[in-house]
């Protein structure tokens, strides 16, 4: 049975960890290398900066061994989740990638309740079903079905975000942030063949930096704290803050102003999150029908 101070402690760092990695969209914006170069460095960065991070916090190089099948899958799913998500870019819209994307809390949903025996509460459905509805407000007028293999890759995105976020509750706790450096180092080994880092200019680097060495690594901090508290299904319905708040940086920031669309479809996201993290807080625990 968990304390509902730690349920509250879960929502905070999650939802801080969402808010922190929709800057990802303004900076990527502002970078003008390719998307493969992008991962590179992404994953380079992000990999050496919580490896250095875990074995400085425990005086350990035993830090850096993998044990278990639990740990190997979050390094697994973490890089297939990122080259699933940028090989639906190429091949699909946009608005597709997003919104088959947001399967992701009905993947892990299904997987939580398949592998962790976890019976989920009807409003985790529910709130899930009304994040799609409001993903589809914003992409409607962009939406198309003929790009099989793009959304077939979207589709594979979100269950891999899914089973990241189950497999990362079964992982040690304290091996977290090796788990994750390791699936930032495999995902800039999948982009290495198409990326070109040495090509890239010097503020595309300050900027890559700024993404790979602060906003990532410590949003992923963040959500991954919050798994310890909290359902994977409702860290993955928080981080649909992102989708929300990413167009909003930029349109602050660039002057691209969202079409009406967006706004009833971000409000009703926004107010959803809203309603399901005081939900979730409010919950009586109850061991394992609520949280682990």
């Amino acid at each position: 049975m968990v304390p509902r101070s730690a349920v509250w402690r879960g929502l905070a760092v999650s939802i801080a960890g969402a808010v922190l990695i929709s800057f990802e969209t303004l900076l990527l914006r502002l970078v003008t290398a390719d998307i493969w170069t992008i991962i590179w460095w992404r994953g380079v960065l992000l990999g050496a900066t919580l490896l250095l991070v875990a074995v400085a916090s425990t005086r350990s190089l035993r830090i850096l061994r993998l044990r278990g099948g639990a740990e190997g899958l979050v390094v697994i799913a973490f890089a297939a989740a990122v080259f699933c998500f940028v090989s639906a870019l190429l091949h699909t819209t946009v608005a597709n990638t997003l919104v088959i994307g947001s399967a992701a809390p009905f993947a892990a949903a299904l997987l939580s309740w398949i592998f962790l025996r976890e019976r989920l509460p009807a409003a985790t459905w529910i709130v899930s079903l009304v994040l799609v509805a409001g993903l589809f407000i914003i992409f409607y007028d962009s939406l198309r079905t003929d790009s099989l293999a793009g959304d077939l890759a979207a589709l594979g995105y979100a269950f891999c975000l899914g089973a990241y976020f189950v497999a990362l509750r079964r992982s040690r706790s304290e091996a977290f942030l090796t788990v994750i450096g390791y699936g930032g180092l495999l995902s800039a080994a999948l982009a290495w063949p198409l990326a070109s880092p040495l090509a890239t200019s010097a503020s595309d680097v300050i900027h890559l930096s700024i993404l790979g060495i602060l906003v990532v690594p410590l949003a992923t901090l963040l959500l991954a704290r919050g798994t310890e508290h909290l359902a994977a299904p409702d860290v993955t319905l928080i981080m649909m803050l992102d989708t929300l708040l990413g167009p909003l940086w930029v349109w602050l920031a660039l002057g691209e102003t969202p079409d009406r669309a967006t706004f009833i479809g971000g409000a009703l996201i926004l107010a959803t999150i809203v309603a399901h993290a005081y939900m979730t807080a409010a919950r009586k625990p109850a061991g394992r029908d609520t949280i682990d």
